[in-house]
């Protein structure tokens, strides 16, 4: 017996160390490429081919002036901010609004308008890209906020809705039952008792959406092609198409544009873990 109980224990501390050792790999494979493009900012061009894998021996700061200032990165992520804020603000609303309604109004073919929905995330991008980019033109909004704004809204709905209909159907049924004895319309309900309690689902759609959103370059591509306005992906194109040999000023430009994935991820990564561990409360 205490032969295969040591067997065991040998057996389980293998699996310990080797999933350890998976998750460090991960780690490094996950971090290091972001060390290199952090250090790399720091060198100047004649630096970086003789000296690709160390630190700066003289640390060229001036390759962040160049990148805000040459590669006019503050007015790409102006557009940018622009862009992401507005489809995050409709999408979260109009998804929790459709996620209680599916949740909890006891609508009719409700897992059925739940899973045709969620088929519109399975359509390719690429498939709608042109029948898209025609109906923009016949909008006559071509190279707009609003020929941005408006497919990035429908394409993060599907997601969004079904994140916040799994996290209506965690509350407790007391919860609202007790607002409505109390006298509380849905939209009450609503507003004071379900929207304090979603902050989880709110964080986890804001993460997906911002980092979907944020670098997204194939509509970009199609509809600011002949457009001067640029987002952060297309600026970073174009820079890199008239300045791809200078590395450093290059690996500055996007250390630049990571900065607000990084602040924006540390504002609600706390909201995030929990939306990710289903439900704010608990019955």
């Amino acid at each position: 017996m205490s032969t295969r109980k040591n067997r065991l224990d040998a057996n389980d501390r293998k699996m310990r160390l080797f999933s350890r050792g998976f998750i460090w790999l991960f780690i490094l494979l996950t971090v290091y490429p972001i060390i290199f493009v952090m250090q790399t900012s720091f060198k100047k061009t004649s630096e970086f081919y003789t000296n690709i894998w160390g630190l700066p021996k003289v640390w060229a700061f001036e390759n962040y002036v160049n990148a805000w200032s040459i590669a006019n990165i503050g007015e790409y992520i102006l557009n940018s901010l622009i862009i992401v804020a507005i489809v995050l603000l409709v999408t979260l609303f109009c998804g929790a609004l459709a996620g209680y309604a599916l949740s909890r109004f006891h609508i009719r073919f409700a897992e059925l308008i739940m899973l045709l929905i969620l088929l519109c995330t399975m359509i390719p991008s690429e498939g709608v890209i042109m029948p898209m980019y025609l109906m923009i033109s016949k909008m006559k909004i071509v190279g707009t906020y609003t020929s941005m704004i408006l497919p990035y809204i429908g394409w993060g709905l599907p997601m969004t809705t079904y994140i916040f209909r799994n996290f209506f159907n965690t509350l407790p049924n007391e919860l609202l039952e007790s607002a409505r004895i109390d006298g509380c319309s849905e939209t009450k309900a609503f507003v004071f008792i379900a929207t304090p309690l979603m902050l989880p689902a709110i964080a986890t759609n804001a993460i997906f959406l911002f980092v979907s959103w944020w670098g997204e370059l194939l509509w970009a591509t199609v509809e600011l092609a002949s457009s001067s306005m640029k987002t952060i992906p297309i600026g970073l194109v174009s820079f890199s198409a008239q300045f791809g040999t200078d590395w450093g000023t290059l690996s500055a430009a996007v250390c630049i544009v990571l900065i607000p994935l990084v602040i924006f991820f540390l504002f609600v990564q706390k909201y995030f873990i929990g939306g990710l561990t289903g439900g704010a409360v608990k019955g």
